[in-house]
């Protein structure tokens, strides 16, 4: 997926209506345009190309430690 900024890793990724999608594991590319490597926790074709999320509250827990 590619990233609008990048996130720290190994914080979870959702949909738009908050449905757990996977775990952003890696970024690749350049700095101008990143991209998430994202392992999903299920098959779902439905996701592709769709944008996924971050909640904030993830975002604070992994950033803590």
């Amino acid at each position: 997926m590619k990233l609008s900024e990048v996130p720290p890793l190994y914080v979870n990724v959702y949909t738009y209506t908050m449905k757990k999608v996977g775990v952003l594991y890696d970024v690749i590319g350049n700095v101008k345009n990143p991209y998430g490597l994202v392992k999903p926790v299920e098959r779902d074709e439905t996701v592709v190309g769709q944008p996924l999320y971050v909640k904030p509250h993830d975002l604070d827990k992994r950033r803590r430690k």
